[in-house]
């Protein structure tokens, strides 16, 4: 529904009738010509990708690597105490870019990589997605941020959560299990599809940096202090070229125009406008910073909702990004910043959808939908879509809500039967598994968790056989299960005489005591594993 279209756009009076608005910045002089910075960007962003490559290959190779070297990781150290080199490297970009301005956005970061790549295809198919202006959703990433970096100190502080203190921090720069932090298979191309392309064919070029990138926008509180910045001579013309080819949605002629230098922080110092400026009126150079100067993307006049949609916008990309998305789907869980990209995508649709019902003309991006009250073909599709989608985010979410509303009943049944540390009553572990069903019967996907807990309800109820049944069903080709309790009981059959599958049991203990090394249950299955005859072993 926002593929390319050389359709003529309509003539209407009210902005309001083109989402987003109708950009009227048209470059004068002759044609622009094609960024020699880009290239070299893009050269860059190649090698960031090939040394991820080689690291990911040293880890299969040796077992053990460098910690991930991604600002994400910084959430381990504050969470339990852990100095990881994608902590370090939070913060020496921080300090880089208080110096140089957001560099690391612009030349390193594999997400913008994605999302330039993305623009450039879509621009081979003709698609030139113009920026999504919302002087709310551009808070997402400090929320995010916030919830990511603060929130944990703020549960610290009312007791809710234990956080280790500072002065405990250790040094931790080394890992054996380099992807336990990341998402899986599914989820990593999930993510990589959501914030990396769809977002930037329905929001905009860099529309994830804008509407969801929590360490963007550490790097744009940042950049408003930065010194060396793009500053302009006064051989300028205005002809703006500059702000043609800047994929960072910068306004960069009329900010060097009104400021002398470019005070967006959203520019990620890509140079594409230093590189195509016929007059090179453009450099990297020292300014006194204007860090409470607003930007010229950001005026109000040019801002694509009114007033309530903003609040409407807001309301729905946080309720279906935390309680929709987050921790949803196939068992490994929809990571939190896909979920912000699937709850911004769903908001903007979401106010599609009411403007498709009550506007009299409506574009999206550079497609007609509706024209004088009727809808055209184009809007009748997208509207169908959007409701599609809408049904399916709401199922989505109430599946996840009953998931964790079985998996919290199951936890103390689950507990007691298995840890015997208090009566396990039939009756509760009866209804726990009944919700465990209705759950799964719910959701799209069959979640491992749900039925690890299920066959463990099952082995307290005295189901044996159809609890090792189920076990060894979710176990497949992999090595362990997800879940401690389910590893020990399926070890624990696994040692059965009748069966003596010891090195089945070996490996599944060994993940259990990974996981919880003072665990009771694993320690004494260590023991009747290590007490077997040699023949047995």
């Amino acid at each position: 529904m926002t593929a390319g279209s050389a359709h003529k756009q309509p003539e209407a009076r009210d902005p309001l009738a083109f989402l987003p608005r109708l950009d009227r910045h048209k470059p004068r002089c002759g044609p622009v010509a094609p960024s020699r910075a880009s290239r070299w960007r893009a050269l860059v962003l190649v090698a960031v990708h090939v040394l991820i490559g080689a690291h990911v290959v040293h880890w299969l190779l040796t077992g053990r690597t460098l910690t991930p070297v991604e600002p994400s990781e910084a959430m381990q150290t504050v969470e339990e105490g852990a100095i990881n080199a994608g902590f370090v490297l939070f913060l020496a970009l921080i300090g880089l870019t208080l110096v140089f301005g957001r560099f690391f956005c612009g030349w390193a970061c594999h997400v913008v990589a994605l999302q330039d790549l993305c623009a450039h295809w879509l621009g081979k198919l003709g698609i030139r997605p113009r920026p999504l202006r919302s002087r709310l959703l551009v808070l997402a990433p400090w929320v995010v941020a916030g919830h990511m970096f603060l929130w944990p100190h703020v549960e610290h502080w009312l007791g809710h959560r234990e956080l280790p203190d500072p002065s405990t921090w250790q040094w931790r720069l080394q890992t054996d299990d380099l992807w336990r932090t990341f998402p899986g298979p599914v989820m990593a191309v999930g993510t990589f599809l959501v914030v990396g392309f769809l977002i930037v064919w329905w929001l905009g070029a860099k529309g994830f940096c804008t509407h969801g990138c929590p360490y963007g926008a550490v790097f744009a509180l940042a950049d408003r202090f930065a010194p060396v910045r793009i500053v302009v001579s006064p051989s300028c013309d205005a002809c703006g070229h500059c702000t043609a080819v800047c994929t960072s949605n910068v306004r960069v002629h009329e900010e060097v125009a009104k400021h002398g230098q470019i005070v967006d922080p959203g520019c990620m110092k890509c140079l594409d406008c230093v590189s195509v400026c016929p007059k090179d009126a453009l450099s990297v150079g020292l300014a006194l910073p204007k860090p409470f100067a607003v930007s010229q993307q950001r005026l109000a006049a040019r801002a694509d909702f009114i007033w309530p949609e903003e609040v409407a916008l807001a309301v729905v990309a946080f309720a279906t990004a935390q309680w929709g998305f987050r921790g949803a789907w196939f068992g490994e869980g929809v990571p939190l910043l896909m979920a912000v990209g699937l709850g911004a995508i769903t908001a903007v649709f979401a106010l599609l959808a009411w403007r498709l019902v009550r506007a009299r003309d409506v574009t999206f991006q550079h497609r007609e939908l509706k024209r004088h009250g009727a809808l055209l073909p184009a809007g009748r599709l997208a509207l169908l879509a959007i409701a599609g989608w809408l049904l399916f985010t709401a199922h989505t979410g109430w599946g996840k809500h009953l998931r964790d509303g079985a998996l919290d009943a199951a936890r103390e049944p689950v507990r007691a039967s298995f840890y015997q540390t208090g009566p396990a009553a039939a009756g509760d572990l009866q209804r726990a598994l009944a919700g465990v069903e209705a759950a799964r019967a719910w959701t799209l996907g069959d979640e491992p968790l749900l039925r690890e807990v299920g066959a463990l309800l099952l082995r307290g109820l005295g189901r044996h056989v159809d609890a090792e049944k189920e076990l060894l069903a979710i176990r497949g080709d992999a090595p362990t299960l997800g879940l401690p309790e389910a590893n020990l009981a399926l070890a624990a059959y696994c040692m059965d005489p009748r069966r003596q599958r010891f090195d089945d049991a070996r490996a599944l203990v060994a993940q259990a005591l990974r996981t919880q090394p003072d665990n009771g249950v694993a320690k004494l299955l260590q023991q009747r594993l290590d007490a077997l005859p040699p023949a047995a072993k």
